[in-house]
C-alpha cells in the first residue's frame, strides 16, 4: 500500500495518548463505515440524492478524526450535492471515489 491515507493525531490528542480508546474509536470506524457506505450506495440507486447527503454528513466527523485529509472536501461535496440535488451527473464518480479512499483507509487502520 502507498501512503497512509489517515492520521490518528486528533484522536491521540483528544484522548491524551489512551491507547484503548483510541483502538475502540478506530474499532467503531471500521465497522460503521460500510453501513454508511451501504447506505449512500442504495440512496444513489434509488435517486434518492437527499438520503445520499444524509448519510455524507452523518460520517463526516468520523472522516475528520479519523484525519482522512483526502476525503476532507469530497464528503462535503457530496453532503452538499445531496442535500440541493446539484450536480447530480458528478456524485457517482465522486462516490466511487470516497468509498475506494475508504475501503483503502480501513485495510490500512486493520493493519496498524
Amino acid at each position: 500500500m502507498n501512503e497512509q491515507l489517515y492520521s490518528l493525531e486528533q484522536l491521540e490528542a483528544m484522548s491524551a495518548g489512551d491507547e484503548v480508546f483510541i483502538n475502540k474509536m478506530v474499532e467503531m470506524f471500521i465497522h460503521m463505515t460500510p453501513e454508511s457506505v451501504d447506505r449512500m450506495v442504495t440512496a444513489l440507486a434509488n435517486g434518492d440524492y437527499e438520503d445520499l447527503g444524509a448519510a455524507a454528513h452523518k460520517i463526516k466527523p468520523s472522516i475528520d478524526m479519523m484525519g482522512i485529509v483526502a476525503l476532507r472536501q469530497k464528503i462535503r461535496d457530496l453532503e452538499q450535492w445531496g442535500k440541493n440535488k446539484t450536480n447530480v451527473d458528478q456524485i457517482p464518480a465522486l462516490l466511487d471515489d470516497v468509498i475506494n479512499t475508504l475501503h483503502q483507509v480501513i485495510q490500512q487502520l486493520r493493519n496498524r
